[in-house]
């Protein structure tokens, strides 16, 4: 039985590398990855990211240090949000997140029966507070 739900999970995830959602995805990131202003700009990013983790690290951070770094960071982020190949490749991501967590509340209905986000009852309407719909 186990052989079964596994060979329909690697169908799922077949699906999914086969989706147009991923496929625009992929398109995007690997667009993103060849343009140079991109990739400049997000290595000063992963470096400024990186010392402030070194810095927090530290018994008593300098946080005039903490400050600057994280205020490099949030302009070289700006910055990121300004070029289009980031833009495109950070909606297709979006995309292909939602469309993921689609197919995780598939996978709870099917399972639970429930849609998720639905309170669950414990059947004593003192406990629930009036959000199953059902009026004391």
């Amino acid at each position: 039985m186990m052989d079964a739900v596994f060979q329909k999970t690697r169908e799922l995830g077949q699906a999914l590398i086969e989706s147009e959602a991923y496929q625009q995805m992929k398109a995007a990131e690997d667009k993103a990855a060849r343009n140079q202003e991109a990739a400049k700009s997000m290595e000063r990013y992963l470096q400024l990211r990186a010392q402030i983790q070194e810095l927090l690290s530290r018994e008593n951070p300098d946080s005039a240090a903490l400050k600057r770094l994280s205020d490099e960071m949030d302009a070289e982020q700006d910055k990121l949000n300004m070029i289009d190949d980031i833009v495109a490749m950070t909606q297709a991501r979006a995309a292909f997140s939602e469309l993921i967590n689609q197919v995780n509340q598939v996978l709870q209905f099917i399972v639970t029966g429930q849609v998720p986000g639905e309170s669950e009852c414990s059947g004593s309407c003192s406990s629930c507070g009036g959000s199953c719909g059902v009026q004391n």
